[in-house]
């Protein structure tokens, strides 16, 4: 049953202030099953930023006194209201007929397109800035830091073992944050080979080196991570490398070409049919496949809309998480450098504070690395419960990855 998240609030919303007494959204989110920031995470539901994972969203539907299914259902009724109401399409070939109502139809689709694609590009900008200023200001430095201390302890790769595959998005975040944060680790001391020192040099490309380092344990052999073997040592390398994560490279988002893919199909679609838009007399078949086509638009952009409003959220989290590591991680980092100069330094001769700060610089760079590396191509790509299940996932990434830099810095 498709609905828009901006349905979904609204219906949340209204059946939460019509109880009586009214429900704050507080109450209605510590209800629901959330813990910390429980009202901020059903503000964030009411104002269609997010949608709540199944669990949460049966919680909810339960603490509105309503089942699952109704809850769907009005959110479903809602998101053809508005289309309505926004001139969206109407059942009936009287409303889909004329020269006038297929130009509007034409007229809205450009519309919604446009709007999308200046949205994504407007915060895929911010994305790139908050992307590059928290690899600048924090990752490289760290790791040009990191060189200049000699003989620190590898992590243990014991603690990667006991990855059973978990279908649940908590464990699996969870899991990618802890495989991320060991490689990280195992190039800081030494088992990426060069890497480190090249890293030190600094910029883009030096970054992107660095990153795949750390998933291969050498970028020159490519070889996997060393001391991991069988799903251990596949899933530390997939965790930082693949095609379509929000920062391919060192680069951020590319262009924003790669992300928009998804939602472009709907313009690709309505320039196969503008010669027939545009025709001044279309036979009965014309006007036929016209329609049709313009309906393969307009499903298309109802299709996809969940995957968009899903990547805005994540492009807003992500820029929000970045922006906090390169000013708040950053400035952690001088502090901490100050301390140990000067270079180099041997490990056994650092304190206990020193070092600890050497571990949690680790666990912050793997948590910018796992929300950087998440994978929205297939996310724009996917419809039904693999899109769902890839949408929780991405939200475990972004909430476990913005508590452990804030626990930290």
């Amino acid at each position: 049953m498709e609905y828009s998240l901006e349905a979904l609030g609204m219906v949340i919303r209204e059946h939460r202030e019509a109880k009586v007494p009214k429900t704050t959204q507080d109450d209605l989110g510590t209800r629901a099953g959330y813990k910390k920031g429980a009202g901020v995470s059903i503000s964030r539901i009411e104002s269609g930023l997010t949608r709540p994972g199944s669990d949460r969203f049966e919680d909810i539907a339960v603490a509105l006194g309503l089942s699952t299914s109704q809850l769907e259902a009005a959110a479903a009724k809602r998101t053809l209201e508005l289309a309505q109401e926004r001139g969206g399409p109407r059942d009936g070939a009287g409303a889909a007929s004329g020269e006038g109502r297929i130009k509007d139809r034409v007229k809205r689709i450009q519309q919604e397109v446009e709007r999308r694609t200046g949205l994504i590009t407007e915060l895929g900008d911010a994305f790139n800035t908050a992307h590059d200023r928290a690899r600048d200001d924090f990752f490289m430095k760290f790791v040009e830091i990191a060189q200049g201390i000699n003989g620190a302890t590898p992590p243990d790769p014991v603690d990667l073992q006991d990855d059973d595959a978990a279908d649940d998005a908590q464990a699996q975040a969870k899991y990618r944050l802890r495989s991320t944060s060991y490689g990280v680790g195992y190039a800081l001391a030494g088992g990426a080979g060069g890497a480190v020192a090249g890293a030190a040099v600094g910029g883009a490309a030096a970054y992107a080196t660095f990153v795949a380092a750390v998933s291969f344990g050498t970028a020159s052999t490519g070889a996997a991570i060393g001391g991991l073997s069988g799903v251990a040592a596949s899933n530390a390398a997939l965790a930082l490398l693949g095609g379509g994560t929000l920062a391919a490279g060192g680069a951020g988002v590319a262009g924003g070409l790669t992300l928009l893919a998804g939602i472009a199909a709907a313009p690709v679609l309505l320039l196969a049919v503008g010669g027939l838009v545009w025709m001044v007399k279309r036979n009965r078949k014309q006007q036929q496949q016209l329609m049709e086509q313009l309906n393969d638009a307009d499903a298309e952009i109802a299709g996809s809309q969940r995957s968009f409003e899903a990547l805005v959220d994540i492009l807003r989290r992500a820029a929000e998480t970045l922006e906090y590591v390169a000013v708040h991680g950053g400035h952690a980092l001088t502090r901490w450098e100050r301390r140990l100069a000067p270079r180099p330094r041997d490990w056994d001769s650092m304190s206990p504070g020193e070092t600890q700060c050497y571990k949690d610089f680790i666990e912050v760079s793997a948590a910018q690395l796992a929300v950087v590396s998440i994978n929205v191509q297939d996310l724009m790509a996917s419809r039904g419960e693999a899109r769902e299940k890839l949408i929780e996932f991405a939200d475990e990434v972004l909430t476990q990855a913005q508590s452990t830099i804030e626990s930290r810095v």
